[in-house]
């Protein structure tokens, strides 16, 4: 029976350790392969980490509340079956009972390659046959990249993975979530095959064309469609053999062609490169064992990890390799242009925001991570105060006229298949209001130091879903009638709530409405949508006393609440905006003569 020392993974970039927040096993305890063993806590997430095989747990080594680095040994299992080649899953290790220490190894890469490895004159000689059979030697690694998923779209935010590493995939299945400033959209599958490797936790946000994962697609399969950056990226043609001339030429100086920066940097190549014992790629290349975390260190640095002999076991590529390569490349390159340097106190100058002090730990406490669309309102939310110079105009209005029309059009409106709420009647007196005072419908653009009067009255309504706030826009507002603003809205908000925005739905506003009224509470000011320059408040409408013709009497009231950015508009204007729609509100009759 097999023993197995199952390490810490590489759990996401950058991530050099987590701590052991729950053991799922214990000790003696039997396992199937993909079972949940431990969750494990780092700085980005938190992730669930399953058994490499089916067998026995022997052994686990950190306690809960641990902080272990990436590398270090979690748990000992036995298993009838060899492990699989556990690159594949990010387990690094094998068998322990072939596993010897690491005497010898660097600190820095002690952790990063756990046990010491043969020479790699004895990788060399080692036969093919003793390498753990796996399909990895039959796929093609395809490197698959944040698609662009919208106009003006320039990152997401990974917010949940459907996909495990090790699972097998077929063309178009979702493969993951990423929330963008728009929307939340499912990415499918470009082919049918397996994932190799998941390169980012849940909670990272990448750019567009950054490689999310890695797939491994069977010899002999189509080719990966050429949309939205699922194309994989050309892999460098192997380098010729090093001669003694080609060793001694300097490096290329700056402007010359010969941009060290661009060029893949590599260990020094023996005459003839070891065979490895897997078939080369199609397009030639020589195929090298390596874990994914050794994979991206060599895309981070450079290095062709095609071209390097490994030094781990059965000639697999560590990080000591790869960093091996960096070392030897580093006398020959070329020092950083002048413009580079010259650029650098400019952008430490730049003032970084001040973060809030952290809070004193309190017995009972617990930390979630922030991310998803919770995340993105936190930022959109602290960019706003501290940017738009808030001012707050607030008017009680008397809405007993509207009540009692609405209430006589309910089932009219009804019998055509709409509910009307009073919104559609706000956000025609608004839009009147906006024609009228067109710089509350403007944008301030602080690089251009511009404002940019737009072309239409295209309507945010903050809704609240179980997940956050979210803005979803009606446009071109001030054309539709009041039941197709009704109809609109209502479907707008149904489609938020149930986690089904769709990209087109949100984005390209240019005012906002808020509606609190019928949670409770008497007034509040709402935050700017910014780049946006104002913000209507809606509250709940309350039977009061109120004075009419000298005369107290029961009236239905409402607050209405704006806010305003002081630096574009000043508060005479957004007052005299105030009184339109309090015209218009109070008189509901004269929406009749609005366009």
């Amino acid at each position: 029976m097999a023993t197995i020392e199952f390490k810490l993974p590489d759990i996401g970039e950058g991530v050099a350790e987590g701590e052991i927040t729950s053991w799922k096993v214990v000790a003696g305890e039997a396992v199937t392969e993909d079972q949940i063993m431990v969750e494990v806590m780092t700085d980005k997430a938190t992730v669930e980490i399953g058994s490499p095989v089916t067998g026995n747990i022997v052994e686990i080594r950190a306690a809960e509340g641990d902080t272990v680095p990436v590398g270090d040994v979690l748990v000992v299992l036995s298993s009838e079956h060899d492990a699989p080649v556990q690159q594949l899953h990010g387990h690094g290790g094998g068998s322990s009972a072939a596993t010897a220490p690491a005497s010898n190894a660097s600190a820095g890469s002690a952790s990063a390659a756990a046990t010491a490895a043969p020479s790699p004159a004895s990788a060399a000689k080692a036969p093919a046959a003793s390498v753990p059979a796996s399909g990895t030697g039959q796929l093609e690694e395809v490197d698959f990249k944040l698609p662009d998923i919208g106009e003006g779209v320039a990152e997401g935010e990974i917010t949940k993975w459907l996909v495990g590493e090790g699972d097998p995939v077929t063309e178009d299945q979702p493969m993951l979530e990423v929330m963008t400033d728009k929307a939340t959209v499912e990415i499918g599958s470009p082919v049918d095959g397996e994932v190799l490797s998941l390169l980012h936790p849940e909670g990272t946000t990448v750019p567009v064309g950054e490689v999310l994962l890695v797939l491994g697609t069977r010899s002999g399969a189509p080719s990966i469609r050429s949309h939205g950056g699922h194309t994989p990226a050309a892999k460098p043609a192997p380098a010729p053999a090093a001669t003694p001339a080609a060793a001694s030429t300097p490096a290329a100086a700056p402007g010359t062609g010969g941009d060290a920066g661009a060029a893949l940097a590599s260990a020094p190549r023996a005459s003839t490169l070891s065979d490895t014992g897997l078939p080369s790629r199609a397009d030639g290349t020589r195929r090298v064992r390596a874990a994914p975390a050794v994979r991206r260190l060599a895309r981070e640095l450079s290095v062709d990890i095609s071209g390097l002999e490994g030094s781990g076991k059965h000639g697999r590529v560590t990080m000591a390799d790869v960093r091996a390569a960096t070392h030897t490349a580093a006398p020959g390159a070329a020092p950083a242009p002048a413009s580079t340097r010259a650029t650098a106190p400019a952008a430490a100058a730049t003032p970084a925001f001040v973060q809030a002090p952290r809070p004193a730990p309190i017995q009972g406490d617990e930390r979630v991570p922030l991310r998803g669309l919770r995340k993105r309102i936190a930022k959109q939310m602290r960019v706003a105060k501290q940017t738009a110079a808030h001012f707050a105009y607030i008017e009680e209005i008397d809405v007993t006229e509207l009540v009692t029309l609405r209430t006589s059009l309910k089932t009219a409106a009804a019998a055509k298949g709409a509910k009307l709420t009073y919104m559609p009647f706000i956000i025609k007196a608004m839009c009147a209001a906006l024609r009228e005072f067109p710089i509350m419908n403007a944008s301030l653009d602080e690089q251009a130091s511009e404002l940019v009067y737009h072309g239409a009255i295209n309507m945010g309504i903050a809704v609240d879903s179980d997940n956050g706030l979210i803005v979803p826009v009606i446009r071109d507002a001030d054309s539709k009638s009041m039941l197709t603003l009704s109809t609109e809205m209502l479907e707008l908000a149904d489609r938020a709530r149930a986690g089904k925005t769709r990209p087109d739905d949100v984005g390209g506003g240019t005012f906002t409405i808020t509606n609190a009224g019928n949670i409770g509470g008497l007034l509040a000011t709402p935050i700017i949508n910014v780049p946006e320059v104002a913000i209507l408040g809606v509250h709940a409408i309350r039977r009061k006393p109120w004075v009419v013709n000298d005369e107290i009497v029961i009236r239905d009231i409402m607050y209405l609440s704006l806010s305003l950015d002081h630096r574009v508009v000043d508060g005479a204007v957004g007052a005299r905006a105030m009184n339109v729609v309090e015209q218009l509100l109070e008189n509901p009759a004269l929406m009749l003569l609005e366009a």
